[in-house]
Protein backbone atom coordinates (compact mmCIF):
# COMPACT_ATOMS: atom_id res chain seq x y z
CA UNK A 1 0.00 0.00 0.00
CA UNK A 2 1.28 3.44 -0.85
CA UNK A 3 1.83 5.96 1.90
CA UNK A 4 -0.66 8.69 2.59
CA UNK A 5 0.45 12.32 2.38
CA UNK A 6 0.40 12.49 6.19
CA UNK A 7 2.84 9.59 6.32
CA UNK A 8 5.12 11.42 3.89
CA UNK A 9 5.11 14.62 5.94
CA UNK A 10 6.35 12.71 9.02
CA UNK A 11 9.58 11.75 7.23
CA UNK A 12 12.42 14.27 6.87
CA UNK A 13 15.36 14.47 4.46
CA UNK A 14 17.47 16.52 6.92
CA UNK A 15 19.30 18.26 4.05
CA UNK A 16 19.80 21.76 2.73
CA UNK A 17 18.03 21.65 -0.65
CA UNK A 18 18.26 24.10 -3.57
CA UNK A 19 16.54 24.36 -6.92
CA UNK A 20 18.53 25.69 -9.89
CA UNK A 21 16.85 26.69 -13.14
CA UNK A 22 19.66 27.36 -15.63
CA UNK A 23 18.91 28.81 -19.06
CA UNK A 24 21.12 29.60 -22.05
CA UNK A 25 20.63 31.98 -24.94
CA UNK A 26 21.84 29.26 -27.36
CA UNK A 27 20.92 25.60 -27.73
CA UNK A 28 24.09 24.08 -26.28
CA UNK A 29 22.76 20.58 -25.60
CA UNK A 30 21.00 19.72 -28.86
CA UNK A 31 22.95 16.49 -29.48
CA UNK A 32 22.60 13.60 -27.06
CA UNK A 33 26.39 13.48 -26.81
CA UNK A 34 26.36 17.06 -25.50
CA UNK A 35 23.85 16.19 -22.80
CA UNK A 36 25.89 13.18 -21.72
CA UNK A 37 29.11 15.19 -21.68
CA UNK A 38 27.50 17.85 -19.50
CA UNK A 39 26.17 15.28 -17.03
CA UNK A 40 29.60 13.65 -16.84
CA UNK A 41 31.01 17.03 -15.90
CA UNK A 42 28.28 17.66 -13.36
CA UNK A 43 29.07 14.36 -11.68
CA UNK A 44 32.76 15.17 -11.43
CA UNK A 45 32.21 18.72 -10.21
CA UNK A 46 29.58 17.92 -7.59
CA UNK A 47 31.97 15.46 -5.92
CA UNK A 48 34.56 18.24 -5.62
CA UNK A 49 32.01 20.47 -3.95
CA UNK A 50 30.77 17.64 -1.70
CA UNK A 51 27.22 18.27 -2.89
CA UNK A 52 24.41 15.83 -3.54
CA UNK A 53 22.21 15.76 -6.64
CA UNK A 54 18.63 14.61 -6.08
CA UNK A 55 17.05 15.39 -9.44
CA UNK A 56 17.95 16.81 -12.84
CA UNK A 57 16.61 17.35 -16.31
CA UNK A 58 18.68 18.46 -19.32
CA UNK A 59 16.96 20.02 -22.32
CA UNK A 60 18.45 21.59 -25.46
CA UNK A 61 18.82 25.10 -24.04
CA UNK A 62 18.59 24.67 -20.26
CA UNK A 63 18.74 22.34 -17.34
CA UNK A 64 17.00 22.08 -14.01
CA UNK A 65 18.60 20.75 -10.89
CA UNK A 66 17.64 19.83 -7.33
CA UNK A 67 20.78 19.60 -5.23
CA UNK A 68 22.11 20.23 -1.76
CA UNK A 69 23.63 18.38 1.16
CA UNK A 70 24.17 18.46 4.88
CA UNK A 71 26.24 21.66 4.82
CA UNK A 72 25.71 23.16 1.36
CA UNK A 73 24.96 26.83 0.69
CA UNK A 74 23.42 28.69 -2.23
CA UNK A 75 26.83 29.92 -3.40
CA UNK A 76 28.01 26.31 -3.54
CA UNK A 77 25.28 25.44 -6.02
CA UNK A 78 26.00 28.60 -8.05
CA UNK A 79 29.70 27.75 -8.29
CA UNK A 80 28.90 24.13 -9.07
CA UNK A 81 26.72 25.24 -12.00
CA UNK A 82 29.47 27.53 -13.30
CA UNK A 83 32.16 24.87 -12.93
CA UNK A 84 29.95 22.28 -14.67
CA UNK A 85 29.53 24.55 -17.69
CA UNK A 86 33.25 25.25 -17.83
CA UNK A 87 33.96 21.53 -17.59
CA UNK A 88 31.54 20.93 -20.46
CA UNK A 89 33.23 23.56 -22.62
CA UNK A 90 36.69 22.17 -21.91
CA UNK A 91 35.68 18.59 -22.69
CA UNK A 92 34.09 19.66 -25.98
CA UNK A 93 37.31 21.43 -26.95
CA UNK A 94 39.37 18.34 -26.09
CA UNK A 95 37.40 16.28 -28.61
CA UNK A 96 37.69 18.98 -31.26
CA UNK A 97 34.30 20.69 -30.87
CA UNK A 98 35.66 24.23 -30.70
CA UNK A 99 33.16 27.02 -30.24
CA UNK A 100 30.68 24.78 -28.45
CA UNK A 101 29.79 27.81 -26.33
CA UNK A 102 29.67 30.58 -28.96
CA UNK A 103 30.89 34.02 -28.08
CA UNK A 104 28.09 36.11 -26.66
CA UNK A 105 26.22 33.17 -25.18
CA UNK A 106 24.73 34.06 -21.83
CA UNK A 107 23.99 31.58 -19.09
CA UNK A 108 21.60 32.67 -16.36
CA UNK A 109 20.42 30.84 -13.29
CA UNK A 110 17.70 31.23 -10.71
CA UNK A 111 18.81 29.43 -7.56
CA UNK A 112 16.31 29.09 -4.73
CA UNK A 113 16.50 27.45 -1.34
CA UNK A 114 13.67 24.99 -0.76
CA UNK A 115 12.44 25.38 2.80
CA UNK A 116 10.15 22.38 3.17
CA UNK A 117 10.60 18.70 2.40
CA UNK A 118 7.21 18.38 0.72
CA UNK A 119 8.11 21.36 -1.45
CA UNK A 120 11.34 19.59 -2.42
CA UNK A 121 9.33 16.58 -3.54
CA UNK A 122 7.00 18.80 -5.59
CA UNK A 123 9.99 20.49 -7.27
CA UNK A 124 11.54 17.12 -8.05
CA UNK A 125 8.31 16.03 -9.76
CA UNK A 126 8.18 19.30 -11.68
CA UNK A 127 11.74 18.69 -12.92
CA UNK A 128 10.99 15.11 -13.93
CA UNK A 129 7.83 15.99 -15.84
CA UNK A 130 9.37 18.92 -17.72
CA UNK A 131 10.26 16.88 -20.86
CA UNK A 132 6.63 15.78 -21.09
CA UNK A 133 5.14 19.25 -20.71
CA UNK A 134 7.75 20.74 -23.08
CA UNK A 135 6.92 18.20 -25.80
CA UNK A 136 10.23 16.32 -25.78
CA UNK A 137 8.53 12.99 -25.11
CA UNK A 138 5.12 11.40 -24.75
CA UNK A 139 6.14 9.66 -21.51
CA UNK A 140 8.20 11.35 -18.81
CA UNK A 141 9.85 8.09 -17.75
CA UNK A 142 11.07 7.49 -21.32
CA UNK A 143 13.09 10.69 -21.56
CA UNK A 144 16.72 9.69 -21.22
CA UNK A 145 18.27 12.88 -19.81
CA UNK A 146 16.42 13.05 -16.52
CA UNK A 147 16.85 11.49 -13.11
CA UNK A 148 13.34 10.05 -13.28
CA UNK A 149 14.72 7.03 -15.11
CA UNK A 150 16.80 6.13 -12.06
CA UNK A 151 13.92 6.54 -9.63
CA UNK A 152 11.86 4.25 -11.86
CA UNK A 153 14.65 1.69 -12.04
CA UNK A 154 15.23 2.13 -15.79
CA UNK A 155 18.81 3.42 -15.67
CA UNK A 156 21.36 4.11 -12.96
CA UNK A 157 22.64 7.67 -13.21
CA UNK A 158 25.62 7.47 -10.86
CA UNK A 159 25.69 11.20 -10.16
CA UNK A 160 22.40 10.91 -8.25
CA UNK A 161 21.88 10.62 -4.51
CA UNK A 162 18.49 8.95 -4.34
CA UNK A 163 18.67 7.52 -0.82
CA UNK A 164 17.60 10.69 1.06
CA UNK A 165 14.56 11.09 -1.17
CA UNK A 166 13.49 7.46 -1.01
CA UNK A 167 13.95 7.30 2.77
CA UNK A 168 11.82 10.42 3.01
CA UNK A 169 9.02 8.64 1.16
CA UNK A 170 9.30 5.40 3.13
CA UNK A 171 11.79 3.25 5.00
CA UNK A 172 10.55 0.38 2.84
CA UNK A 173 12.04 0.58 -0.67
CA UNK A 174 9.07 -1.06 -2.36
CA UNK A 175 6.59 1.35 -0.82
CA UNK A 176 8.84 4.30 -1.68
CA UNK A 177 8.88 3.28 -5.35
CA UNK A 178 5.08 2.95 -5.44
CA UNK A 179 4.64 6.33 -3.75
CA UNK A 180 7.09 7.94 -6.17
CA UNK A 181 5.28 6.55 -9.22
CA UNK A 182 1.80 7.51 -8.02
CA UNK A 183 2.93 11.00 -7.05
CA UNK A 184 4.28 11.58 -10.55
CA UNK A 185 1.12 10.21 -12.14
CA UNK A 186 -0.92 12.75 -10.19
CA UNK A 187 1.42 15.45 -11.45
CA UNK A 188 0.85 14.34 -15.04
CA UNK A 189 -2.92 14.45 -14.53
CA UNK A 190 -2.59 18.00 -13.20
CA UNK A 191 -0.47 19.05 -16.25
CA UNK A 192 2.67 19.48 -14.11
CA UNK A 193 1.86 22.67 -12.21
CA UNK A 194 4.77 24.92 -11.21
CA UNK A 195 5.27 24.61 -7.44
CA UNK A 196 4.56 27.88 -5.65
CA UNK A 197 7.92 27.72 -3.86
CA UNK A 198 9.81 28.35 -7.11
CA UNK A 199 7.56 31.10 -8.51
CA UNK A 200 9.97 33.73 -7.27
CA UNK A 201 13.57 34.82 -7.48
CA UNK A 202 15.53 36.42 -10.29
CA UNK A 203 17.85 35.04 -12.93
CA UNK A 204 21.47 36.09 -12.51
CA UNK A 205 24.29 35.88 -15.02
CA UNK A 206 26.64 32.93 -14.51
CA UNK A 207 30.14 33.98 -15.65
CA UNK A 208 32.25 31.59 -17.71
CA UNK A 209 35.96 32.26 -17.53
CA UNK A 210 36.95 29.45 -19.83
CA UNK A 211 39.28 28.23 -17.11
CA UNK A 212 38.06 25.57 -14.73
CA UNK A 213 40.01 25.85 -11.46
CA UNK A 214 42.22 22.96 -10.49
CA UNK A 215 40.88 20.90 -7.61
CA UNK A 216 42.94 22.65 -4.92
CA UNK A 217 41.66 26.10 -5.92
CA UNK A 218 38.13 24.80 -6.42
CA UNK A 219 37.97 23.57 -2.84
CA UNK A 220 38.90 27.04 -1.55
CA UNK A 221 35.68 28.37 -3.05
CA UNK A 222 33.53 26.33 -0.68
Amino acid sequence: MAQTENDIIENRMTRQVFYADVRMTRNLFVAEWDKKLFLNGLEEVRSLFHAEVYAFCVLDDRFRLLAGGLDVKSRTIRRMVSASMEHFERQEEMIGEYGCVPSGTQIRANILRIEDETDALAVMRYIHLTPLTEGYTISASDYWWTSYRTYRGHYNWTLLDTAPVMRYLSQHSGRAEVTMTEYHRRGEALKNPVPSCIRRGEFELIPLNGTLPIQENLMKLL
